[in-house]
Formats: C-alpha cells, sequence, structure tokens
C-alpha cells in the first residue's frame, strides 16, 4: 500500500451507495456521490478505485445501538465478503468501520447547510454524507 495513497469510504444501501474519498495524505474526507446498487456495483466500486488511486477500504458496518448486529449487518458482510476478496486480489487493504449514528449526524449536518427543503430532501445527499462522516471519523482516529 502507497502511503500517499486514499481511502474510499462505502456507506451501503440496499438501494444507494453513498461514497467519500480522502485527500492523498489522509486527512479530510469529501463525499463523492452514490452509486445505484446493482448487479454491476462491485465492478464500478474497483473501477473508482482504481481511478482514484485507493490504497484502503472503508466500509460501514450497521450495527445496533448496544452494538451488536443489527438485521441488515448480515446483508452488508455478504456484499463485504465478495469485496473484499476482489480488493485482496489487488492489495488493497480493507476494513470494516462501526457506522452507528452516521445516518443521523448526516441528516443534522445536512439540515445545517442552509438548502432548500427539495434540495435537503434529495436522498443521495443523506448517503455520500453519512460516507464522508465515516470516512472522517475513521482518518481522526488513525492520526
Amino acid at each position: 500500500m502507497k502511503i500517499s495513497s486514499r481511502v474510499l469510504a462505502i456507506d451501503y444501501g440496499s438501494k444507494r451507495v453513498g461514497l467519500a474519498i480522502s485527500d492523498e495524505l489522509r486527512m479530510l474526507a469529501r463525499p463523492i456521490g452514490i452509486l445505484e446498487n446493482t448487479n454491476r456495483l462491485q465492478k464500478e466500486i474497483l473501477a473508482l478505485v482504481a481511478k482514484e488511486q485507493v490504497g484502503c477500504v472503508i466500509l460501514g458496518l450497521p450495527r445496533t445501538l448496544a452494538g451488536t448486529d443489527s438485521a441488515f449487518t448480515s446483508e452488508v458482510r455478504t456484499f463485504a465478503e465478495k469485496l473484499f476478496a476482489k480488493l485482496d486480489a489487488q492489495n488493497v487493504q480493507h476494513v470494516f468501520y462501526d457506522e452507528r449514528l452516521t445516518s443521523v449526524m448526516a441528516q443534522s449536518n445536512i439540515a445545517e447547510q442552509g438548502w432548500t427543503k427539495t434540495k435537503r430532501e434529495e436522498k443521495f445527499r443523506k448517503d455520500e454524507e453519512a460516507a464522508r462522516i465515516i470516512l472522517q471519523e475513521w482518518l481522526n482516529a488513525q492520526n
């Protein structure tokens, strides 16, 4: 893994997957949009990893407030098993990150932006902001 490589965060959802990426110094996270959760999702993620020179992928793991697996956790783990095997083949590091409360935090952050109600309610905003929060928390924990 290159030290100057970027980190990609994924907020997995059954319909949409929020994405965020770090700068090369791994200090700041910025949202970069969403991908639709289709049968092409993993291929699209791997293409993004190559294009952006990603050295590490962070996947949000949904947990309950008590810290146990939620109903959605097994779906995320199944997705991760396949994606992580492909990332291993490309020598890309990967980790899970506890994403508890990131959707609530994302909604709060969006509300503070001063956007119109229509803009605030665009569903992709919450997905990409949740990914940004996951990534920024992980980056902060590394430094």
